[in-house]
């Protein structure tokens, strides 16, 4: 009859503990690996919204004017200024008695034509032509529209009813002056109805008188994720809105989950930061 020899008792646990060790090894190292990878994506998205963000609100400020009333009101989680929507050209000389001007329809460029309902305008007056002493951009609320066909040679136009402005200052505007459009926009920091931080925007209202609803732009930040600077051309912080000459920018991005540390720590939200100065139109010193 043949002899099978099995294991013994030490043999056996000896391989238990082995096997023990071994998986609590691997364990933690797939925890580790999940951890690692988890806080990469974290960081990943946090730093692409800080990007997203100096990209974003540079362009919105940098065609703002130093000079021309564009920077309406300023704080340092929140801008309102006269976005900039499209350009005409005037084809005639302003109705000064009818507070009108006429716009060639072909010169439009921008983002949208003209309207009534939601734009106020400005209007490049020249003047004295031989002198840039007296040049100025006016500002126009527009009460009605108007399309036809009185541009010379027939071309299509756009007859621009305007209010807030006098006889005396259409009077030195020129066949051939720019006309801007503009809203009255804000970008700001604010919360969502979670407690989450989001840099968003709005616009104004005009026939409304109110502000229309938040809208996210991007995020999410943390709680003090916006911070805007005003200097003047001296380089000087200035609450003076008609001396900005550069805006100072600094974002602070959260990610969107929390990450948890190395050791069992708590589990914490990832930040990133990043800034940048935008000098403002018209600026004489830049």
């Amino acid at each position: 009859m043949t002899s099978r020899r099995g294991f013994t008792l030490v043999e056996l646990i000896t391989a238990l503990v082995l096997f023990g060790i071994v998986s609590v090894a691997l364990y933690q190292l797939l925890i580790n690996s999940q951890r690692v990878s988890r806080e990469q994506t974290e960081r990943l998205a946090a730093d692409m919204t800080a990007r997203d963000a100096i990209s974003v609100l540079p362009g919105e400020v940098r065609e703002l004017s130093a000079t021309d009333g564009d920077v309406v009101v300023m704080s340092a989680s929140a801008l309102t200024y006269k976005s900039m929507e499209a350009l005409y050209v005037q084809c005639d000389v302003p109705s000064a008695g009818g507070l009108a001007i006429l716009l060639d329809r072909s010169s439009f460029f921008g983002l949208r034509a003209i309207d009534a309902s939601q734009d106020s305008i400005l209007i490049f007056a020249e003047g004295d032509s031989t002198t840039r002493a007296d040049d100025r951009w006016i500002h126009a609320d527009v009460t009605a529209i108007a399309p036809g066909t009185a541009c010379p040679g027939g071309r299509a136009s756009l007859r621009v009813a305007v209010d807030g402005v006098t006889p005396g200052e259409l009077g030195l505007v020129q066949a051939g002056a720019p006309v801007r459009t503009f809203r009255l926009s804000q970008v700001l920091l604010y919360q969502d109805a979670a407690g989450d931080s989001w840099l968003g925007g709005r616009e104004y209202q005009k026939a409304g008188g109110a502000w229309a609803t938040t809208q996210p732009i991007l995020g999410p930040l943390s709680p003090s994720g916006l911070s805007l600077t005003y200097f003047d051309s001296a380089g000087v912080p200035t609450t003076a809105i008609r001396s900005v000459a550069r805006i100072g920018i600094a974002v602070v991005s959260r990610s969107p989950g929390r990450v948890r540390g190395p050791g069992g720590a708590a589990a914490t939200y990832l930040l990133q930061d990043l800034m940048t100065q935008v000098a403002l139109r018209n600026n004489a010193l830049y």
